[in-house]
């Protein structure tokens, strides 16, 4: 891929996104909780029917001094309040989500979803939908981020002030105007729905999810040049009055992502995991990589090989 939009414009098929948040149980170690997550849960969320575009981020604690203070809107956060993942599954379309509620099957999909009883203390689904789901810019050249990032990257979660539409409309001019700041490379938005309980307990989920006066409303996805470009990202805004509609901003450190599905494919990562990825690249193993070997593994949703693009 060589064109300069190709990456914003692959992600912008997917309509609809299922946006997974939250922190383990106390008594797990959170190393081994990170690892189940990525070379345990997510080779198996992989293999379900439907996916467009899979990414998993792992989060460091929330950075009260990324942003410029601003009188009215609260950037810290108490630790056992702090998220520490962040699943984040688009499809195409509504078919994709029918799809994918739809497998595996009924005999298989408890011991699927028993994962959540097993590390979640405490999480929240939300849905972005259409244009809610948004990258405004992407010029990292890496269409399949794994592992620790390269450059400087952040989940912005926002907690709303004003009536929703307000709210809205200054998240989206906030992101927009991020989008052509010097410094900022990608800008992903995604503006929540009121989390559907009723939904997320007909497809078989436990219900987990946080408190309505813990739960956010919308996230910004960032990679920056250098993390200091954070520091006037609000005044970037200018003319966005920010306090009126804004209560809380939390900046969370992506430490990791891992991405297991794109544009309808699995990675590597999404196949075998992300140690296994390690060790092929480390030795050069390219006979690893093979479509015909890996889908005499995997079945059928390894034809073709894994996806592997950069920009």
């Amino acid at each position: 891929m060589n064109k300069p939009n190709a990456l914003k414009d692959i992600e912008n098929r997917a309509s609809l996104a299922r946006i997974t948040c939250g922190w383990k149980k106390p008594e797990l170690p959170l190393d081994w909780v990170r690892r189940y997550w990525r070379d345990v849960h997510s080779p198996a969320i992989t293999r379900r029917a439907g996916i467009f575009d899979y990414r998993h981020s792992q989060y460091d604690n929330v950075d009260p001094n990324f942003f410029v203070p601003l009188n009215g809107i609260d950037f810290e956060c108490p630790s056992h309040q702090q998220l520490m993942w962040n699943s984040d599954v688009r499809y195409l379309d509504d078919a994709g989500l029918t799809a994918f509620d739809a497998s595996p099957d009924p005999a298989v999909k408890p011991h699927l979803l028993a994962d959540i009883d097993l590390i979640v203390d405490q999480s929240t689904t939300y849905r972005s939908l259409g244009a809610n789901a948004h990258t405004f810019v992407d010029a990292t050249g890496v269409a399949t981020p794994q592992g620790p990032p390269p450059a400087p990257t952040y989940g912005i979660f926002f907690r709303q002030r004003s009536d929703e539409a307000a709210f809205r409309r200054c998240v989206r001019a906030l992101a927009e105007s991020w989008s052509g700041t010097d410094g900022v490379k990608r800008v992903r938005m995604s503006l929540f729905e009121v989390p559907d309980m009723a939904a997320e307990r007909k497809a078989g989920y436990p219900i987990k999810t946080h408190p309505a006066e813990l739960q956010y409303q919308a996230l910004v996805e960032l990679v920056l040049s250098d993390e200091r470009v954070g520091k006037g990202l609000l005044a970037s805004g200018e003319g966005i009055d920010c306090a009126t509609h804004i209560a809380t901003l939390h900046a969370y450190p992506v430490i990791a992502v891992y991405t297991s599905v794109y544009g309808g494919r699995p990675t590597l990562v999404g196949l075998r995991g992300y140690a296994a990825q390690q060790a092929i690249d480390a030795l050069g193993a390219d006979n690893q990589r093979q479509a015909g070997l890996l889908e005499w593994m995997y079945g059928p949703v390894a034809a073709g090989g894994p996806v592997e693009v950069d920009e």
